[in-house]
Order: C-alpha cells, then sequence, then structure tokens
C-alpha cells in the first residue's frame, strides 16, 4: 500500500492511483469475517482496516493476520463485597472499605514492624497458634531475646532454690546443677534439673 497523496486540481487519476490511494485506504466494511474473507479473498494488504458489523469492531491487517484495534475486555460490573461499598456497571468505577462493615481493626506501628529482628523460621514457629490479645500482650515490655533472658534467671539461681520446708510432702527442693544427682545429694521430693552451661 501506498502511502498519502497531495492532488493537483485537473490532475487524472490512473486506475492504479485510485486503487492504491483511495480505495485501499478506505475503512471498509464487512458483515462479519466470512464476508469479508469473500470478498477481498488474498488481496490483503499491510495496514488495510475493516469494520466489521456483527461485532461491532474495528480491525487492522498486520500483514500476517487481521488484528483487533481495540478490546473491550470481559468485566461487567465491580459489585462491593463484604466491608466495601460503591462499585457499579459502567463508566469510572470507586469502591470504598466500610470500616463500620470490616469491625475492630488491629494497628501495628510502622515502627514495631521494622524493629523485628526475629527471622522466618523463628516466627513461623507460631503459625497455627491461635493467640489472644491477653498472650499476645505477654511481650510487652520485653526488651530482649527471651532465651538470653531465661538463661540468666537460670545462672541467677547459684544452685539451689527452696520451695518447701523440710518437712513438709510437697516438692522441698528444686535443683539447677552439671552434675548428676545421686543418692547423698537429695531427699524424698527433691526436683533435680541437670542443665548444660
Amino acid at each position: 500500500m501506498t502511502g498519502w497523496k497531495d492532488w493537483s486540481i485537473g490532475e487524472v487519476v490512473t486506475a492504479d492511483q485510485f486503487q492504491t490511494y483511495v480505495q485501499d485506504q478506505v475503512v471498509q466494511v464487512y458483515a462479519g469475517t466470512a464476508a469479508r474473507a469473500t470478498a477481498l479473498g488474498t488481496s490483503v494488504a499491510e495496514g488495510m482496516i475493516c469494520y466489521l458489523e456483527d461485532t461491532n469492531s474495528v480491525e487492522y491487517y498486520d500483514g500476517a493476520a487481521w488484528q483487533s484495534i481495540a478490546s473491550d475486555g470481559d468485566i461487567t460490573a465491580v459489585t462491593a463485597g463484604t466491608g466495601l461499598s460503591g462499585g457499579g456497571s459502567s463508566g469510572a468505577v470507586t469502591l470504598n472499605v466500610d470500616y463500620a462493615a470490616v469491625g475492630s481493626a488491629i494497628t501495628i506501628e510502622t515502627s514495631q514492624i521494622s524493629d523485628i529482628t526475629a527471622t522466618a523460621a523463628e516466627l513461623n514457629i507460631l503459625d497455627g497458634a491461635t493467640l489472644t490479645t491477653t498472650e499476645l500482650n505477654y511481650v510487652d515490655g520485653v526488651t530482649s531475646d527471651i532465651q538470653t533472658q531465661l538463661d540468666g534467671l537460670v545462672s541467677q539461681t547459684n544452685g539451689t532454690v527452696s520451695t518447701a520446708a523440710a518437712t513438709a510432702t510437697v516438692v522441698r527442693n528444686v535443683t539447677f546443677s552439671t552434675a548428676t544427682p545421686g543418692t547423698a545429694n537429695g531427699a524424698d521430693g527433691d526436683v533435680w534439673l541437670v542443665y548444660t552451661p
């Protein structure tokens, strides 16, 4: 297909010029793709444009196949679901969050998220755990690694922790030691914990 031509008054239009500059460059109208194929056969050229009446669409020929100029998509409506309001079936559509329907929201400060140093593996230990707000608040005020704090408490016992009078029938002593208990190390009711420092 030849491009555009600037005609002069009185200029003779040849059959080839009419075909190239006029007929081949108009928007052709066909009932559908079958009618287009019958009318054009193999006489197609890159850049041709046609209108199809059955689908109300405009197509162009890219040198190999007919392509749609625009696609209408397949979304027919946007429906507001739970916790949302708005929506629509045409034009610009807006969805709004309905906070009353959402209910109570959990507020997480950005600084708290950015300060998390736990690894993914450590956080995944909680996967599947059902925790209440009260249970989560148990970590309020924790300023360092919990395991380190527990290890520190063990070392502060310095051996024996007395929990009851010697004549009581309940556990009398809780002992933290690196040694294995023997018959001379305690009495009935004692608890002996062996740990590796």
